[in-house]
């Protein structure tokens, strides 16, 4: 595919040529800044085309230029106000460049429309899409971590091509079970996509974060939780040709990921944690793979005579493993991340765009293709994506201009079937077992192993194709008067194909020593599985602008308009077992039983919308917004609803009283606003009676049994929930504008949440419905500072920061009880309740008889399994009430024992710094992201010692108590902890994880050749660079896990998977980028 891509590229170059003026003359001159320093660094080229120079160290610059007086050049460089020159019949130029007040004059784009940044009044945030096009970003939601405050964007796994789940200013969406979260609005160039993966990063033009009610309610419905608005790239009029390639390579590595602890030292952990619950154990074992203390001298011997050999994977009986009393017993280790994981995986990415146009037209062609190869090994994984961005715009008259876009996404996810289990993908199983499990083969055949049972995978294939076509005109009938009309279908496909079988192997599990190599895996993997779906989306939009300007000192602009739109979803899944051949993977070629599902979606939105912005003086500034909305997911009822919401300004520096600070403070604005969004968040099941039919998996006379549920009982009067959020802040310049700050502090409330009904009797038949009741309180702030300076040597840096916080608490719930298990008035979202930890127990806390001395409180209430007592080496909880026990009392607000909030899993404290300089052509750019505060209570094996029954114990837990190390940070080791009310680990504050943390998420250091080099190639730029992505990290965790990793995440099945779930990668990529 590569040689495919490249040989595409070759073609499509030779397709263009460079436009050469046949009478030419050189002009010269000299640029300086407002104090009159010289100016390195500024670009200087000749409007309309790509030809062009930059001046050296001393500020000057020369140029061949078109021997025509009408040539205009235009100066730019970051910082600055851009300048344009008609050179005349001069030939030397004196250029004095204005320093330009961080793009206050920069226009910001807003819904449906765009304002000056000086006179935006709601919460906007724009993202600096150049710092974006530096850094080797596959997909643009990662590039947007940490570049914005208020934005949080998590992984539930590192898997190659999966969405990141975004949230804006705060986590929950919703009250009602099955909801979702607060996801904002994704909109590229004004219609909704359902994931930033569908865009190359190389085809965006502007990212705007819109995030309060003044600036989201124009939207409606469907942005009650902010907008994220992307505009694509379009070409420029009467410009030539310009042909731009950027090639990334790149490396990849996993990142933080439990270590198995060694072989023996593991054995021994486990031994010691199952003697305690059967003292006089000689010999335990796990699918039939036994351990006793002469199988762990064995294993220490094994690492003393072979530890240091390079021996091949075939194990050899009496040496790697024997078989004694009729069991078997493994002596070598293995790492089996060596044995499934990649070291380095790698990836490519390479894109190509055209752009240009006539006096009345101009286009842009963007090509862009990204392979991601996984981390498995023995059955490499991969990811494919492939995009087309055209468009074309075009002015058919003086009056009227049309415009069409096409978008086109590609993605392909190839991964092995996953024989282990439906629940857990492959990655889950790598650290499962201990470190002497027989990974490797005897006699030439492998055993049982989920390494094998990759390599044996047939692989899934999931692909996703988005198609978008976008038609669209604008009509200038008077003078100031813009009229809109957009078009927009959207139509996504997804299919999946899945192929099991059988895996071959010593199924040791089952046959014990008998050791014969046959197919094992479940009847049950022995299927052809298809799942497709398809969705449409109609939207349509039509809204007018008219620009109104009263003797220069007032200025209206009005918008009107409405959308309508449709959404329609198909999906299906057939699945068929007892395949005739694995290798023809179809329905019609299994006999076996027949699962088949199906599920339909569809709703319409319409609503109508005006905005009125006024601005005196351009010095006090007023935005008002009221949009009217109707949607089919609510009942006929309460289909329609009207929000508004306003906003307003005033820029106190113009002011006359202003004028003696201004050299040091150059700008300063004051901003508010208030308003209401509503939101269709019902579920279809809140407000329609909908049945449901499915295969129970239970056989009765050798078939499966078909089961229908029951609808629910349905709300009478569900209408929308309403969001009213405050916002307050203020916008400042200081020194000549070098230095930038924003501020946002803001209150968002969620009413008439649909939320859990009343309580009824039991005998009612079923729960009680959904009603509009709850209620949610979001507070908040948000900083961002920005820096840039230009020294007399040409050396220019700039930076940015931001940093924001946010609590969200319940404030009306109907919950009687207060059980801190589930929502209550007043809970603090995402609070952890759990024990405080005193120390371990000493032997002097016990008598003779094994009791607890005298004035020790007692914990036997969490001695449930009825062979655990408390003793030396176990955690003592202390006894916050007094009452000589340690209990949890009723699990209330107001009866919880000795149970308190001992932390909370909300990312406090987000923050983001980037750090970018410039000189004689080379650049440099490191970008940071972390979390200040985020506790987690974690549960599964990597975080719990002895979790479950002859597993693995791992590296980090090996520092464990013993009478000789009564300072470990481990209790004694106790077995089969999930099963038995995990005695020590409660939750509690000792072993509570800090999952804050530093990341180094950017590095790149870049080189521009001077054009005077370039340009005998025809070449305008060509700039190569390196790069590093997630670097390092420094973070509180306690254990070896990613600390980006969101394992709250409902995507993960179980909390199991902590820690064990596909990795996080470090990368290391080379690359250029090249003009013509």
């Amino acid at each position: 595919m590569g040689k495919r891509f490249r040989k595409s590229i070759l073609v499509l170059l030779c397709l263009f040529s460079i436009q050469v003026w046949a009478q030419e003359r050189e002009v010269s001159g000299e640029i300086f800044d407002t104090d009159g320093m010289p100016l390195p660094g500024v670009n200087v080229f000749i409007e309309n085309t790509s030809k062009g120079t930059v001046s050296n160290f001393d500020g000057e610059f020369s140029l061949s230029i078109p021997d025509e007086n009408s040539t205009v050049l235009v100066f730019s460089s970051l910082g600055f106000q851009e300048q344009k020159i008609t050179v005349g019949n001069r030939n030397n130029f004196t250029i004095t460049m204005q320093t330009d007040t961080e793009g206050l004059d920069e226009v910001v784009v807003v819904g449906y429309g765009s304002q000056k940044r000086s006179n935006v009044t709601s919460s906007i945030s724009t993202i600096d899409t150049e710092v974006l096009d530096s850094r080797p970003i596959t997909d643009v939601a990662r590039g947007l971590q940490g570049a914005s405050p208020g934005i949080t964007i998590t992984t539930p796994t590192g898997q190659i091509g999966q969405d990141p789940t975004i949230r804006l200013r705060g986590n929950i969406g919703t009250l009602s079970p099955g909801g979702g979260g607060a996801q904002p609005l994704i909109l590229v160039d004004n219609v909704e996509v359902s994931s930033l993966q569908s865009i190359n990063p190389q085809d965006i033009e502007d990212i705007s974060v819109l995030k309060d009610a003044a600036s989201t309610s124009i939207y409606g419905a469907r942005a009650a939780w902010g907008v994220i608005l992307v505009t694509t790239k379009n070409g420029r009029r009467s410009q030539a040709p310009t042909v731009n390639y950027s090639n990334n390579i790149s490396w990849s590595t996993p990142t933080n990921t439990p270590t198995v602890a060694p072989a023996a030292d593991g054995a021994e952990m486990a031994f010691a944690a199952v003697r305690r619950r059967i003292p006089s154990l000689d010999a335990f074992g796990l699918v039939n793979m036994y351990l006793d203390d002469t199988a762990i001298e064995r294993m220490r011997e094994w690492e003393e005579l072979y530890g240091d050999q390079n021996l091949s994977d075939e194990m050899v009986l009496g040496r790697d493993f024997e078989i004694r009393d009729g069991r078997l017993f493994f002596y070598r280790p293995w790492n089996p991340e060596d044995k499934f994981v990649k070291e380095w995986a790698p990836q490519q990415k390479h894109d190509l765009s055209v752009s240009g146009g006539s006096e009345k037209t101009n286009y842009y062609v963007g090509l862009g293709y990204l392979e991601q190869g996984g981390v498995y090994k023995a059955n490499p994984d991969e990811f494919e994506r492939y995009n087309l961005n055209l468009s074309v715009n075009t002015s058919i008259t003086d009056w009227m201009d049309v415009r069409a876009k096409v978008l086109y996404t590609n993605t392909k996810t190839t991964e092995p079937f996953a024989f282990g289990s439906a629940t857990y993908d492959a990655w889950y199983y790598t650290t499962r077992w201990p470190a002497y499990y027989p990974y490797g083969t005897y006699e030439g055949n492998p055993f049982r192993s989920h390494v094998n049972e990759v390599a044996q995978a047939k692989m899934n294939q999931n692909d996703r194709a988005l198609t978008r076509i976008n038609l669209g005109t604008t009509i200038n009938p008077i003078e100031n008067l813009d009229i809109n009309f957009d078009y927009t279908f959207d139509g996504v496909d997804r299919h999946e194909h899945q192929v099991g079988g059988s895996v071959s192997a010593y199924n040791f599990w089952a046959t014990g020593p008998d050791l014969v190599y046959e197919p094992y895996t479940s009847p049950a993997y022995d299927r052809v599985v298809y799942n497709s779906s398809w969705s449409r989306r109609n939207t349509a939009k039509a809204f007018a602008t008219y620009d109104l300007n009263i003797a220069d000192d007032h200025q209206f602009e009005v918008t009107v308009g409405g959308d309508a739109e449709e959404f329609e979803l198909w999906a299906q899944s057939s699945q068929r077992r007892d395949l005739l051949n694995p290798d023809q993977g179809e329905l019609d070629l299994a006999t076996g039983d027949q699962f088949v599902g199906g599920d339909r979606e569809n709703w319409t939105t319409l609503g109508a919308f005006a905005r009125i912005n006024y601005s005196y003086k351009e010095k006090y500034l007023l935005n008002v917004n009221g949009r009217y909305d109707g949607s089919s997911r609510l009942s006929a009822d309460e289909k329609w609803a009207f929000f508004p919401s306003m906003s307003a300004g005033w820029i106190v520096t113009k002011e006359d009283f202003m004028d003696a600070v201004k050299p040091t403070l150059s700008f300063l604005k004051l901003r508010g606003s208030y308003g209401s969004v509503g939101n269709q968040n019902a579920l279809i099941s809140n407000i329609y009676r909908t049945m449901s039919s499915y295969n129970t998996g239970w056989l009765i006379d050798g078939e499966n049994q078909l089961t229908t549920g029951t609808p629910g009982a349905l709300p009478a009067d569900l209408t929308w929930e309403t969001v009213t959020t405050l916002d307050l802040g203020f916008d400042a310049r200081f020194f000549k504008d070098k230095l930038g700050a924003s501020f946002s502090w803001y209150e968002r409330t969620i009413s008439d949440m649909h939320s859990a009904g009343v309580t009824l009797p039991n005998s009612f038949g079923t729960s009680a419905p959904i009603r509009n009741f709850g209620e949610i309180q979001t507070k908040g702030w948000e900083l961002e500072l920005d820096f840039s300076h230009t020294f007399d040597n040409g050396l220019s840096i700039n930076t940015k920061g931001n940093l924001s916080d946010f609590k969200e608490r319940v404030t009306k719930f109907a919950n009687t009880t207060e059980g801190i298990n589930s929502y209550y008035e007043g809970k603090q979202l995402g609070e952890i309740w759990g024990y405080e930890t005193d120390r371990f127990f000493t032997e002097a806390d016990f008598d003779s008889d094994g009791n607890l001395v005298e004035g020790i409180p007692s914990q036997e209430i969490f001695e449930t399994n009825g062979w655990f007592q408390y003793g030396p080496g176990d955690i003592k909880y202390k006894d916050l009430n007094g009452d000589g026990v340690v209990d949890f009392g009723s699990r209330t607000v107001g009866d919880s024992g000795d149970m308190k909030r001992i932390g909370n899993s909300t990312p406090r404290y987000q923050y983001g710094l980037q750090i970018g300089a410039n000189w004689k052509g080379f650049d440099f750019n490191m970008f940071m992201q972390g979390v200040g505060k985020r506790d987690f209570w974690a549960n599964g094996p990597v975080f719990i010692p002895g979790y479950r029954y002859g597993e693995a114990w791992y590296e980090h837990q090996l520092d464990y108590w013993t009478p000789e190390n009564p300072n470990a940070y481990y209790p004694r080791p106790n077995d089969q902890q999930q099963s038995n009310n995990a005695m020590n680990f409660l939750p509690q504050s000792k072993y509570l994880l800090d999952m804050s943390y530093l990341r180094m998420k950017n590095i790149t250091l870049g080189y521009t050749i001077p054009t005077s080099l370039t340009e005998k190639f025809q070449v305008e730029r060509f700039r190569i660079y390196a790069s590093g992505e997630n670097l390092f990290e420094f973070t509180g965790a306690q254990v070896p896990v990613d600390p980006e990793v969101d394992y709250t995440s409902a995507g993960l099945n179980d909390t199991s998977t902590f820690g064990r779930v596909y990795p996080f990668r470090r990368s290391f990529s080379l690359g250029v980028q090249v003009t013509l």
